[in-house]
């Protein structure tokens, strides 16, 4: 007899909201823990630019060699962690290391901590199947970015959004299944309306999780599909 195996929903970019929404998901829904994997992505701030960087090294099995360069690492504003393999990417929370990363020891905790986050994109090999959830809806966002990243390269537009479902889909196969969730301001006109594109009207502010029943019918949606 076949074996289904849960679906496995990773986040890719570009906040923390993803993580958030996945939490009270799983709180409000016993059982549903082992959909959710932790991942590279969950705490870091991630433009289009930068998901398609890590998923590119991905797919080209040279990401581990990527997070192991120590070389690569830059701070700036004293407190943010670049990396000159993954433009794009800035590892927002890891701010206690950037202030000390002369410090080797501190070099060695962070590769370890990202290679262990990285997992699932160095080994994508899974029997079930694996759904990304992309979004730039965090009410937050572009402020906390202001300066620091662009935020066109955080606006979903067609080629970008062809970029990724076609990196994602070689990565973890062709019956990967994605979902980007993005407000009518930052996506292109020509993708409003696509099956794997949701508008979402969640006002720009202070906040960085959303109302904790924002994925519920989404991620509901996903998690009940199995793949044998």
């Amino acid at each position: 007899m076949l074996t289904a195996h849960p679906t496995r929903v990773l986040t890719i970019g570009c906040s923390c909201i993803n993580r958030f929404q996945f939490d009270h998901f799983q709180s409000r829904n016993p059982g549903t823990e082992h959909h959710f994997v932790r991942t590279l992505f969950d705490w870091n701030i991630v433009s289009l630019a930068g998901t398609e960087a890590i998923l590119r090294h991905a797919v080209n099995g040279t990401l581990l060699s990527a997070l192991q360069d120590v070389s690569g690492f830059r701070v700036e504003w004293d407190v943010l962690l670049f990396h000159n393999q993954l433009p794009g990417v800035c590892f927002y929370h890891e701010q206690d290391i950037a202030r000390s990363f002369d410090d080797p020891a501190q070099k060695i905790s962070l590769i370890n901590k990202l290679t262990h986050q990285a997992a699932p994109f160095l080994a994508p090999d899974y029997p079930g199947r694996t759904h990304l959830v992309w979004s730039n809806i965090q009410p937050n966002l572009p402020d906390t970015v202001h300066n620091v990243t662009p935020w066109a390269s955080f606006q979903l537009t067609l080629d970008r959004h062809g970029t990724i479902t076609a990196l994602g889909s070689k990565l973890f196969g062709a019956d990967t299944g994605f979902s980007f969730l993005t407000m009518a301001a930052d996506v292109s006109p020509e993708l409003i309306g696509a099956a794997d594109v949701h508008v979402i009207d969640l006002p720009r502010g202070p906040d960085y999780e959303g109302p904790p029943s924002l994925y519920d019918s989404l991620l509901a949606c996903i998690v009940t599909r199995t793949h044998p």
